[in-house]
């Protein structure tokens, strides 16, 4: 009896495998091709079997391992690693799952030149709601020779004009790093070292969120400084959080500080100009829908508990959209700031 096994190299090759169950055995294909292997846990979908620390970076593998395990980032991964299934309670491997199977043969296809199209629609709305600038801005790029796309959401700290030029300024720019690089952390970092050097940006800054969706991945590469969020919507119609907000009040509280009056537990600890910049990964199969918004969008709608049902019920990206900034302004009552929601349906 054998339990099915692939080996995957630094270069996307793979090979089939099928380890003898034998006790004293049980690994004995693996380490013909894998020296001093060693395994890691991937849940219930795999276990990966990684060598001693030689050779190339293995990427291929790191890929399966983020898409497995929904963005943590693995180790650095060195020449051929093995998936097989998880072990069972006496050490013995199960066999790898089919779905499991199918990412790591996929990922083979991207290496040797075969692309994975991830199509989706995308629409952005915003209201200006009672301020007198728009300060939130928005950006959408898609680069078809790449096979990468990039969508940016900037909430221009302040309401003047000049807040409002910085926010328009900087979020195609941004969008247009991110499609070039395909690294939304990379963009935002771009940016803040353009707008150190740009005279019309000193005093003003912005947060935001970028996220990049990119033809040779089967993941959604998330980025963001302050306090825009992203969402995606689970198979059960919830809006489930994708980033957690970089604010003063929590800031203060890690270092058990007093959070202070209500200003300042809602001000932002980082932005373009300054602080963390926090970046994630998700499965694109996970995030059939994702929206990226200000809090001039998700405030009002996550207090009256709409955010969910919404982004579940509208029957495309658009509506969604449109949906969710209208519902917004109804429920900020009678002082409704900018707002904006960009929402993107991936047709996986």
């Amino acid at each position: 009896m054998t339990t099915p096994a692939v080996i995957l190299w630094p270069d996307g090759r793979t090979q089939s495998l099928h380890p003898h169950l034998r006790r004293n055995s049980r690994r004995w294909d693996i380490d013909l091709y894998i020296e001093g292997a060693h395994p890691y846990s991937l849940g219930r979908q795999a276990t990966l079997h990684a060598g001693l620390p030689r050779g190339p970076i293995n990427n291929p593998a790191r890929q399966v391992w983020m898409s497995l395990t929904g963005g943590s980032l693995p180790p650095a991964l060195r020449g051929p690693v093995a998936f097989t299934g998880p072990a069972d309670r006496d050490g013995t491997l199960t066999p790898l799952p089919a779905e499991s199977a199918d990412l790591v043969q996929r990922v083979s296809d991207l290496m040797n030149g075969l692309v994975y199209t991830v199509p989706f629609t995308a629409s952005a709305e915003q209201t200006r709601g009672e301020r007198t600038y728009q300060c939130d801005a928005h950006a959408i790029r898609h680069d078809k020779r790449g096979g990468r796309s990039a969508f940016v959401v900037l909430d221009g700290i302040g309401a003047t004009s000049d807040a409002h030029y910085f926010a328009w300024r900087y979020a195609p720019r941004i969008a247009q790093e991110a499609v070039r690089t395909g690294n939304p952390v990379k963009a935002l970092q771009a940016a803040r070292i353009a707008a150190t050097a740009d005279r019309k940006a000193r005093g003003v800054t912005a947060t935001a969120i970028v996220a990049v969706l990119d033809s040779r991945h089967s993941y959604v590469h998330i980025a963001w400084c302050g306090d825009v969020r992203a969402y995606r919507v689970s198979r059960f119609g919830a809006a489930i959080p994708l980033t957690a907000d970089h604010v003063r009040a929590a800031q203060l509280h890690r270092h058990g500080l007093p959070v202070g009056g209500r200003g300042l537990r809602g001000w932002p600890a980082s932005s373009i100009a300054a602080g963390t910049i926090s970046q994630r990964f998700i499965e694109s199969r996970r995030a059939p829908r994702l929206l990226l918004c200000t809090d001039g969008v998700y405030g009002p709608l996550e207090r009256s508990h709409r955010l969910g049902p919404i982004l579940d019920s509208a029957e495309d990206a658009k509506g969604a959209a449109a949906q969710c900034v209208r519902e917004a302004v109804a429920a900020a009552g009678a002082d409704p700031g900018n707002g904006t929601a960009l929402v993107v349906d991936l047709h996986l």
